[in-house]
């Protein structure tokens, strides 16, 4: 069981409307100069405890969205501000460096020690850069490299290929692809926008490449209930992927979240995804594992690949937001030859290395993933004995550790709980078209699934 966190918020407290009148001035001063159309309200980023977040207008509020998954240790651990207060990330504070070119020797003790402690089994070698998009964009250019490599018999760029290549002309190059799932999400810049195939409205009116879509087999729950039905569309999926690779030469990679976050907190069996690496294996292209929102111990294992028992690993993983910076691990073989071909001018933040290096320890101090296990199956048993309660408004309970999720009837009774559980003090987010999803910190326990139960409750028994 992991200790208590010190000064934790004993529960929810609402004293005003949420979004309350400070929330609202501060939305209008925003507004001014960014779009805060967005925002649910404004935190108190200081006052905020553990699991609980505190707004500017004095409300304590439970927390199961995790800025989007992006928070390990909750708000303010003391581990945390220990290590800041105590100078440990001083080395980091004076500058932002060019990780590339002069990076401080204070970063190379974190690469060779959390970052590779933790890294997935097989994948020796780090790119670390800011965001998840940027892990997912430049582990696809990974995977351009490896098949033009390929193509070329091992052999450097020629002349020519220079040449083309400033014009956006290079032969056959402009024409790989990336196979990605219906309803991924792999991020919002313009490569990753193509592989991503959920919410519209990040797509609407952006070129992109034309790259080939597979269904993906989205399991209904429970599980023993649906075998049969399972197995058809995880079978019908991987013919898909087999008719494509055998018809297209230029497929250079395979796309794939453990769990579809964006698109509806969306699961496949273990042998679906041992099968998909089978395939890939088969005809030398890389696997990408996108394992930027299920990374980092929320399904109850580090990597939510760990539960696949994979013939081999894959051969790139991407990670992000509970790790604090952006970045993915692949195999050594997949490292282009040349200098400069992976590269910006951050390569990651130092502050957030140091910051992830913390958590890391008080991780495995804590045993965060085993309480995240624990946590896990009291969350998914409650959503299951609130779907029983409550048929006609919830269904498909569901989870991994506590990244879990519960169907709404439809969209707009989903949009109706999530602003019910708002008004309760509840921080919750939505997920595809009418899910419920948890994102909570690693400190997630037993006494917060209550509270969060409980309001949904009383939110079910207004809808029902």
């Amino acid at each position: 069981m992991a200790p208590p966190f010190p000064n934790e918020p004993a529960g929810i407290h609402v004293q005003t409307a949420i979004p309350g009148p400070k929330s609202e001035a501060l939305r209008a001063r925003h507004a001014r100069v960014q779009d805060a159309r967005t925002v649910h309200f404004y935190q108190d980023a200081t006052r905020s405890r553990g699991n609980y977040m505190v707004d500017v207008d004095g409300n304590t509020i439970l927390d199961l969205y995790g800025h989007i998954a992006c928070v390990p240790l909750g708000y303010n651990h003391p581990a945390l501000l220990e290590a800041w207060r105590g100078g440990r990330f001083d080395w980091a504070a004076g500058y932002r460096p060019a990780l590339g070119i002069a990076p401080p020797a204070e970063w190379v003790s974190i690469v060779e020690g959390a970052l590779s402690r933790v890294a997935p089994r097989g994948l020796s070698q780090l790119v670390t850069v800011t965001t998840g998009a940027e892990a997912v964009e430049n582990a696809i250019k990974t995977a351009f490299v490896r098949h033009a490599r390929k193509r070329r018999g091992g052999a450097p760029p020629s002349a020519e290929d220079l040449a083309l290549t400033m014009l956006n002309r290079q032969p056959h190059t402009n024409d790989m692809k990336v196979i990605s799932f219906e309803g991924a999400f792999h991020g919002r810049s313009l490569g990753a926008l193509s592989a991503t195939r959920s919410k519209a409205i990040h797509k609407l009116d952006f070129p992109a490449f034309d790259w080939p879509v597979v269904p993906f087999p989205a399991n209904r729950f429970p599980l023993d209930e649906n075998t049969a039905y399972n197995a058809e569309i995880e079978a019908r999926s991987l013919d898909a992927v087999r008719a494509l690779l055998a018809s297209d030469p230029q497929i250079a990679a395979v796309i794939i979240e453990p769990i579809q976050g964006e698109g509806g907190d969306r699961h496949a069996s273990p042998a679906f995804f041992r099968s998909l690496r089978t395939l890939t294996t088969e005809r030398e292209l890389t696997f990408i594992v996108d394992e930027v929102q299920t990374g980092a111990g929320g399904t109850g294992r580090f990597w939510a690949h760990e539960g696949w028992d994979l013939p081999e690993p894959p051969d790139i993983v991407t990670f992000s937001k509970k790790m604090q910076l952006g970045g993915y691990y692949l195999r050594p073989e997949l490292f282009p030859a040349e200098p400069w071909r992976i590269f910006n001018t951050f390569l990651g933040d130092p502050i957030r290395g140091a910051q992830l290096e913390v958590i890391i320890e008080v991780m495995e101090r804590d045993d965060l993933i085993g309480n995240v296990g624990r946590t896990g199956e009291t969350l998914v048993t409650e959503l299951r004995g609130l779907q029983s309660r409550f048929p006609g408004v919830f269904s498909q309970a569901r989870g991994a550790g506590t990244y879990a999720a519960i169907d709404a009837r439809d969209p707009a009774t989903r949009d109706a709980v999530v602003r019910g559980l708002q008004t309760l003090g509840v921080e919750a987010g939505g997920s595809g078209d009418r899910s419920i999803r948890f994102r909570p910190a690693l400190v997630f326990e037993d006494r917060h699934v209550h509270e969060a139960i409980e309001r949904f409750e009383h939110v079910a028994r207004r809808l029902a």
